[in-house]
């Protein structure tokens, strides 16, 4: 336990019925998640020239291949208003196009270019040795069981 935590611990507990584990679970979730984006951001997605929420969207464009903005908030976890900001960045930079839907010409289709997908594949790559490093320091027991609680845990949330 570092300072900061045992000084939160400390004065969370006087406030009455806080269930003290919830809270250190939360605590060091949100600061891992914190630090991790922070890193991956910093060492990653800036350097190929791209936000954190870029490279989300680039990502879930990626996997689906053609998606609507709504669909790439909730996919992404990148909200609805900041989308639309980032994919117009997106495709200034030459990253996605957008398209009208055939079928409904309201809606906008977004795919990936060559240079997004490219682009992405660097990144990836970059950031998969991240993640490798980040995962080091458990063994494969203890990864599968990560992955599990963390997919639960999302579950929860959806």
């Amino acid at each position: 336990m570092d300072n900061f935590e045992q000084r939160a611990a400390e004065r969370i507990t006087s406030w009455p019925e806080i269930d003290t584990d919830a809270f250190t679970a939360s605590f060091h979730l949100f600061r891992l998640a914190t630090l991790y984006l922070s890193r991956l951001e910093s060492a990653v997605h800036r350097p190929a020239g791209v936000s954190t929420a870029g490279f989300r969207v680039l990502f879930t464009v990626w996997v689906y291949d053609e998606l609507e903005p709504r669909q790439i908030a909730r996919l992404s976890g990148v909200s609805t208003a900041a989308v639309s900001g980032v994919v117009n960045t997106l495709a200034a930079k030459g990253l996605v196009n957008k398209q009208r839907d055939p079928h409904d010409g309201r809606l906008v289709q977004i795919t990936l270019t060559p240079a997004g997908t490219n682009l992405l594949a660097a990144a990836y790559g970059e950031q998969n040795l991240e993640e490798q490093q980040m995962f080091s320091v458990l063994d494969p027991v203890e990864l599968e069981r990560l992955t599990s609680t963390l997919r639960k845990l999302v579950r929860r949330l959806s």
